[in-house]
């Protein structure tokens, strides 16, 4: 029952915006719900559930993270609503997209070589690429101080899951 209330809500949030036509939002929305395992380009992620994220809050793990651009920019980085419904905002340090985090998830990352944090909200799905578990906005990766490499071993806590209502 809360996957599909997580879903509905997800889509009635990008519709108000009116940022997305309904059949692709449709399919973001119920491909990126807790629980779902959907794949791009060969390679699949199953979401976590709201009772698996329950019991990873405070939990820290190291993933490899890369970031993301604008479309103008970033040739990699389609010029289309996220995940979420939301608008992208690479220019602001407090957004992330992740295939296993559910849309909502608030993160704490760190970065151990420069010992940089930054606080973000899981908004959209991807990196689509094996290995690679977190997309951060350009902001976020020049706070964290890795925008020259590109990609980073970051400490992730979980704050906290997707708002439930």
């Amino acid at each position: 029952m809360k996957t599909a209330r997580y879903a509905l809500s997800s889509l009635t949030f990008a519709l108000a915006a009116g940022s997305i036509g309904l059949s692709a939002l449709a399919s973001l929305a119920f491909a990126k719900a807790p629980g779902a395992t959907y794949c791009y380009n060969g390679v699949c992620h199953r979401v976590k559930t709201l009772a698996e994220m329950d019991t990873l809050v405070g939990y820290e793990e190291v993933v490899t993270a890369s970031y993301y651009d604008d479309c103008k920019v970033d040739k990699h980085n389609p010029c289309t609503a996220l995940s979420s419904g939301e608008d992208f905002r690479a220019d602001l340090p407090d957004n992330a997209a992740s295939p296993v985090y559910p849309n909502g998830t608030i993160l704490v990352l760190r970065n151990p070589k420069t010992e940089s944090t930054a606080l973000v909200r899981v908004n959209n799905s991807g990196p689509y690429k094996k290995g690679r578990m977190l997309d951060v906005s350009r902001a976020a990766a020049e706070q964290l101080g890795f925008i020259k490499q590109g990609t980073a071993r970051l400490n992730v806590t979980v704050i906290s899951g997707p708002l439930s209502k």
